[in-house]
């Protein structure tokens, strides 16, 4: 019986050091996390929007992106969105009708 109480004492001073040291290494990573600079994931993210380059490609991309089809995202390659180099104009809620010879081979 004695033996079994000795045992027990040592597994409780175990685990009382294991504890510790625990929360020794919780406070480290609680004051490093800390001690970091805010996440930067949202302004790179926003940085790469805002450098996007405005062109056709840009159009077709966010005609893609909008997950309306095959024969819309088809239509606004076809269209004249963004050849003039400017991303002023909105993405159209459907896709511009195009002539034959409306095709700008440039």
């Amino acid at each position: 019986m004695a033996a079994l109480r000795r045992y027990t004492g040592l597994l409780v001073a175990i685990i009382v050091v294991l504890v510790l040291v625990d929360v020794v290494i919780a406070g480290r990573l609680v004051a490093n996390r800390a001690s970091l600079p805010p996440s930067t994931s949202n302004t790179a993210q926003a940085e790469r929007q805002a450098a996007h380059p405005c062109n056709h490609g840009y159009y077709v991309s966010q005609a893609a992106h909008s997950k309306k089809g095959g024969g819309y995202v088809s239509g606004i390659a076809r269209s004249n969105l963004g050849k003039d180099g400017k991303c002023t104009a909105p993405l159209p809620a459907q896709a511009p009708a195009t002539t034959k010879g409306s095709d700008d081979q440039t």
